[in-house]
């Protein structure tokens, strides 16, 4: 007797998983490794590594997040609220969809003050759970009777480490350490069900570099560029580099051949510039602009014969053509985005992906309790004053982030992300 798997599953994670691949589709395994899972940097095209971000989860993208949030703050906390329907138009409800659910945090200490060192020095830990529900699905036999059903999910734990060093410019570099658990089970020749599960493992790298434009020249020449009494002018510039995904090729059982994990390699630049003034004893950001360019590359060619490797070093990506002009080449994926923000307390923002098939916008914005805080401080002299003020301004915020994928021709159209992040900022000593 012939048996006949229901396929849909397999089908709709080809069509619907993000895949960034260097060659045929079908290339690697557990693309779901891929996803951005930072619902702030969804929202500007899924630019997570790029950008300093005080969300844990922007740790999954770029282990060196975790070396510049550690010079600044001790601890993060966020969760999605609630878990990501992961292309919803595809599926009649979401109980017959994917979703994706992401819960993180890093703590860190800067060592500075401890130790009385002249120049800021941190480490960080970090650690992330993503939970891939792939669905349950119906088996039938070559003749259309139901045999039962399949359920298949994928899960990621990821432990991280990172340290930070600061003397005017920033520099974070880290690892993580992913622990990863995809179930997708089979049916044998005889009917019965054969729990197909793997267990591989694989690492990141990830560094970058945080440039305060503005207090290079400042200190260069020795002067100061106020705009008025209170308000000065700040211009940051960040460079990344990430390599992720690095393990062994994988099989699942029955599989002919041994595939690769999606070993990426990552390019980001960023600048954001804007407004800055004192509210109590904190820089508050009364006006910023952010703009992000990030170019991937999986590292993968697949052979004709069905036989795989790894390219080395940055693949295909190109600094001039992938990076700073932002332009599509061969199978580069090229992410851009955008963010406004207002008082620390409201941000809006936006984004673009493009490349191996994929051409979809995003959109997000951000409400953030700290920055309401320090507007307060900064308009009252009482309240800055008040000692419960200066405390919660200095070193508690609350955040929520929203996130949403937009296009007409795209299946990921609709998937909205949300999250609450909690963020204790760093102590005096």
């Amino acid at each position: 007797m012939k048996l006949r798997h229901s396929m849909v599953s397999l089908l709709l994670a080809t069509l619907t998983l993000p895949r960034i691949v260097s060659a045929q589709p079908g290339t690697t395994v557990i693309t779901g490794l891929t996803v951005t899972t930072s619902p702030r940097a969804n929202g500007m095209g899924g630019t997570a590594a790029t950008l300093p971000s005080l969300d844990p989860a922007a740790t999954i993208a770029n282990p060196g997040q975790l070396g510049l949030f550690s010079l600044d703050n001790l601890f993060s906390a966020s969760t999605f609220t609630p878990k990501t329907e992961w292309a919803p138009a595809l599926f009649s409800t979401p109980e017959n969809g994917f979703s994706i659910t992401t819960s993180a945090m890093n703590a860190g200490i800067n060592l500075k003050d401890v130790l009385s060192l002249p120049f800021g020095a941190s480490v960080g830990f970090g650690y992330s759970r993503t939970y891939w529900d792939l669905g349950t699905w119906p088996v039938f036999d070559s003749y259309g009777n139901p045999l039962g059903a399949i359920t298949m999910n994928d899960t990621y734990l990821q432990y991280s480490v990172g340290i930070g060093l600061e003397y005017v410019v920033r520099f974070g570099i880290g690892m993580n350490f992913k622990r990863i658990t995809s179930r997708m089970p089979t049916v044998g020749p005889a009917g019965q069900f054969v729990d197909n599960t793997i267990t591989p493992s694989a690492t990141d790298f990830g560094m970058m570099i945080n440039i305060p434009l503005v207090e290079v020249v400042s200190r260069t020449t020795g002067r100061s560029y106020p705009i008025a009494h209170v308000i000065k002018p700040f211009v940051d510039f960040t460079a990344v580099y990430v390599k992720s995904n690095v393990g062994d090729m994988v099989s699942y059982a029955g599989s002919l051949q041994s595939d690769p994990l999606p070993r990426t390699a990552l390019l980001g630049l960023g600048v954001e510039g804007g407004l800055t003034a004192k509210a109590g004893n904190t820089d508050w950001r009364i006006l910023s602009l952010a703009l992000v360019h990030q170019a991937e590359d999986v590292l993968v060619i697949r052979h004709n014969d069905g036989t795989s490797e790894y390219k080395g070093a940055l693949g295909d990506l190109s600094i001039g053509e992938n990076l700073l002009i932002g332009r599509v080449t061969g199978n580069v994926l090229i992410r851009k985005g955008w963010e406004i923000g207002a008082g620390e307390f409201l941000s809006i923002r936006g984004g673009s992906v493009e490349g191996y098939g994929y051409d979809y916008s995003t959109s997000g914005y951000s409400i953030c309790l700290g920055g309401l805080v320090r507007f307060l401080e900064f308009a009252s002299p009482e309240i800055a004053g008040n000692p419960w003020a200066a405390f919660v301004g200095d070193h508690i915020d609350i955040q929520y982030h929203s996130a949403t994928y937009g296009s007409t021709d795209s299946p990921l159209n609709g998937t909205t992300f949300k999250e609450l992040n909690l963020v204790l900022r760093g102590f005096p000593w």
